[in-house]
């Protein structure tokens, strides 16, 4: 009865380090961004006036067990002698590229440009999230917070892109490596070598 017990106890105790070699240990993630600048958003001649620039940030977490806030970078909009009479109210697509791992994807930011003189406006849009896939430890989220409505009377308008990083389930259970297997069978072959010689 003991022998049995003992055999059972070397089966988990391999079966937990195959499954702990499956999962492999939680790292740290980079995420690096990119910039984006626009001049003359809402000229109807070119103009450098009105700019609206975004300096990407780079960015070294631990992979996130619950939801973590996090700066992506910052931004300022400035704006040039104020328009009375403008009539245009053009839209434009902040794309920011965004680098996880090796893994690069393209972050868009719309956003909508009007004057009402003295003031000059920035709306922008919900940008989709991004999603990184990190195999059987589940998808790294990136969600942007929404960006409020920027209003300068003439100067500088500073601010922070903020967003949420959360791990989501993978949606597939991924096969394990080959080498896994390996040590998985070679745990039970240790297991049963054990059961062999005590019945000897």
């Amino acid at each position: 009865m003991s022998s049995t017990r003992s055999i059972i106890r070397h089966a988990a105790s391999a079966a937990l380090l195959a499954a702990i070699a499956v999962a492999g240990p939680a790292h740290a993630v980079s995420i690096d961004v990119g910039s984006y600048t626009k001049s003359g958003l809402g000229a109807e001649f070119a103009t450098s006036f009105d700019t609206f620039t975004i300096t990407g940030a780079k960015v070294s977490m631990a992979m996130p067990q619950a939801p973590v806030a996090i700066s992506l970078g910052t931004f300022w909009f400035e704006v040039g002698p104020n328009c009375y009479s403008c009539t245009l109210t053009p839209s434009f697509d902040a794309i920011l590229d965004v680098k996880v791992h090796g893994d690069t994807q393209q972050l868009h930011i719309p956003y909508a440009w009007h004057s009402s003189g003295p003031d000059d406006f920035l709306s922008f849009s919900q940008a989709a999230p991004l999603m990184f896939d990190f195999g059987n430890q589940g998808m790294l989220v990136i969600a942007l917070d929404a960006i409020a409505t920027l209003v300068s009377p003439g100067g500088k308008v500073y601010g922070d892109l903020y967003a949420t990083a959360s791990l989501a389930p993978a949606s597939i259970t991924p096969v394990p490596e080959p080498a896994s297997y390996a040590l998985m069978l070679a745990g039970f072959g240790v297991v049963a070598f054990i059961a062999r010689r005590r019945r000897a």
